[in-house]
């Protein structure tokens, strides 16, 4: 559980006898107890209630400490905090309809009756969406807490890596970790997961959107996605908020499953994300670089991120080679890269004329190609604009019009967005740059996606061919999206 500055939805929570602490509690961190210190302030006075989740699962990636062990650290934290305080540990149930309501009936039997939770006596104090979601399905009040400065996973990871983690642990934590031999433990259960101290790849993003807008396309993602995956160790590399994760949680239960991402607000969505089955684990890594051990991995997973490896690298292929390269090691025989992405247009030098539908569009056009790789040594791109049968008109390559058209409506993150190109390669390219990387190729394909066709492009923006310096005959719109499958031979 994370705690930092707070704001309370809605209006300020009305007394209450019972504050509801519900979480993994593997570590406390010093910014933890201190921001939930200020939290407890603000809601008033009450009996501390702490719920230890998952409590069967220990000794794991996901749980790397065993119940009794949380419970020395929940305790340290109680003491600290000097109210009033009950520790329980609930073990997870499949039906999270229920689940609530199986959290109440734990806290009932095990303080034999004297506790009991209500939506009139109890307030929730949490920064865990799928916890709030479910509490608030049953009436519960909340007291809603966002993460920042040092959390559980980063003094875990600084613990894997045999670095200094005790300087972000507070002083109860660092007694119980020191009493069990936990940082030992860390390096060994991650010693096949090399994490490190990269930066993250995208500084400025507005992460809200970017994962609101990530998440919106999930349903698709699995569908292309998850009947290519080949069960045992399967991972994600560029997980973002961990969405996909939860889906391969419940699609491969027996499976192995990792997430890794550079971006540290990410990590933080995917982290307070509650998965079906206890095999995830989320670390921060660079997915270009090998982290696993040769031939350990049966899936590999890069969604919408093979773009960002080129465009925040120089625009560089031959870093997206690299990756390519690595994962191959990494892969066991047979194994499986999956990449779906943005796609380079067959054909991308054909010269076309593009039509927006008012002034405003085409000013975002004008924009979008003085702009565009603005991190480039050259960029942007030229154009040729005319007026035409009193329209007008912009002149470019397919691939240019692809680009634009592909970020015309990020307007939130358009500084981000307007530095990225999404086509690094055609399908035919994609197709040779696997196979000299030491793949069979199984499906690359590209297609149009119908719902960004239907509400983002028909009638708002045309495109026709480049006759006689004037625009032609319609032509359909590129293809949005790359599926590609391969496996390491």
């Amino acid at each position: 559980m994370s705690m930092s500055k707070t704001h309370v939805e809605n209006q300020p929570p009305a007394p209450a006898q019972q504050l509801l602490l519900v979480g993994r509690w593997y570590a406390v961190t010093v910014d933890q107890q201190n921001a939930l210190a200020q939290t407890l302030e603000e809601a008033g006075p009450g009996k501390l209630i702490f719920v230890i989740t998952a409590s069967d699962q220990g000794g794991t990636k996901r749980h790397p400490l065993f119940v009794e062990e949380r419970k020395q650290v929940v305790v340290g934290l109680a003491k600290s905090l000097g109210r009033e305080y009950e520790v329980h540990a609930v073990v997870d149930i499949a039906d999270s309809v229920k689940w609530t309501e199986h959290v109440r009936h734990v806290i009932e039997d095990e303080s034999d009756g004297a506790t009991k939770l209500d939506p009139a006596n109890t307030l929730l104090i949490s920064s865990n969406p799928d916890v709030l979601k479910r509490f608030a399905a049953s009436g519960y009040r909340a007291l809603k807490s966002s993460t920042s400065g040092s959390m559980p996973v980063d003094l875990l990871a600084l613990a894997a890596q045999g670095k200094n983690w005790q300087e972000l642990a507070t002083a109860a934590t660092r007694a119980v970790f020191e009493e069990h031999s936990i940082p030992a433990r860390m390096v060994e259960l991650f010693q096949d997961v090399l994490l490190n101290d990269d930066g993250e790849l995208s500084h400025g993003r507005d992460f809200a959107v970017y994962s609101q807008g990530m998440d919106a396309s999930l349903a698709v993602k699995i569908q292309d996605i998850v009947p290519h995956v080949r069960p045992g160790k399967i991972v994600d590399k560029g997980c973002g908020t961990g969405t996909l994760l939860i889906h391969l949680s419940e699609l491969f239960p027996k499976s192995s499953i990792v997430g890794m991402d550079l971006s540290r607000e990410l990590l933080h969505m995917s982290e307070g994300q509650h998965y079906p089955n206890h095999n995830v684990v989320v670390v921060k890594g660079n997915i270009i670089h090998q982290r696993f051990p040769e031939g350990s991995l049966s899936t590999v997973i890069f969604s919408s991120v093979m773009h960002e490896v080129y465009s925040y690298n120089s625009y560089d292929r031959d870093q997206v080679r690299l990756a390519l390269t690595n994962t191959r090691i990494e892969l066991e025989s047979l194994g499986r890269i999956i990449i779906r992405d943005g796609i380079k247009p067959l054909y991308a030098d054909r010269l076309v004329w593009l039509r927006c539908r008012d002034i405003e569009l085409e000013e975002r056009f004008r924009k979008f190609a003085r702009e565009f790789k603005g991190k480039s040594e050259t960029p942007g791109f030229t154009y040729e604009e005319r007026v035409h049968e009193g329209a007008t008109w912009f002149k470019m390559s397919l691939h240019e019009a692809a680009e634009f058209l592909s970020k015309k409506d990020y307007v939130t993150n358009w500084a981000m967005e307007v530095n990225e190109e999404f086509g690094v390669f055609t399908v035919d390219e994609w197709s040779k740059e696997l196979v000299a990387a030491g793949y069979r190729v199984v499906k690359c394909e590209s297609y149009l996606n119908p719902w960004i066709a239907e509400h983002r492009y028909n009638d708002v923006v045309w495109l026709h061919a480049d006759e006689d310096g004037k625009p032609g005959e319609a032509l359909p719109f590129p293809d949005t999206t790359a599926m590609i499958v391969a496996e390491a031979v």
